[in-house]
């Protein structure tokens, strides 16, 4: 009765274990966390092939990008927040933009708004430097259209 008793206890264990094995497999595979859509990986992700937290669209990494707008490929945190593609960094709006809260496309550092603008705070087209107001404009604090140097405004 013994070995009888003690063959049933390991066949029940394998099988057990097997189980285990099996659904381990298979949450591997598949997305994880806890998420409102599947194929995801995260936590309250939605769309789809987001990973991180609160993730929406495609494809986005991070915290927060698409949440509230369309679009993806995202990374960072609350990039493209009410829509937008391809940023990187924190709070960017719009497409390609790499750094800090910029606006429009292809924006890169910080607090750029418009149109292929590097450095900080320039607001308009291709402008480059420190406060940068038009376009066209490299330095610091220039306003107007194609001015270099510093402090030109207007004239």
């Amino acid at each position: 009765m013994a070995l009888f008793r003690s063959s049933l206890l390991l066949g029940a264990s394998l099988i057990g274990a097997g189980a285990i094995a099996l659904v381990g497999a298979g949450a591997a595979s598949a997305e994880s966390g806890i998420n409102f859509t599947p194929g995801n990986d995260g936590l309250l992700n939605s769309g789809t092939g987001n990973s991180g937290i609160l993730n929406g669209g495609f494809g986005n990494t991070g915290i927060a990008n698409n949440l509230l707008g369309p679009g993806g490929l995202n990374s960072g945190v609350a990039n493209g927040l009410f829509g937008g593609s391809l940023n990187n960094g924190i709070a960017n709006q719009g497409n390609l933009n790499l750094g800090i809260a910029n606006i429009g496309t292809g924006n890169v550092g910080l607090a750029n708004v418009g149109v292929l603008n590097g450095g900080a705070v320039n607001v308009g087209t291709l402008n480059y430097g420190l406060i940068q107001i038009g376009a066209g404009n490299f330095g610091a604090v220039n306003i107007g259209n194609g001015r270099t140097g510093l402090l030109r405004v207007l004239g």
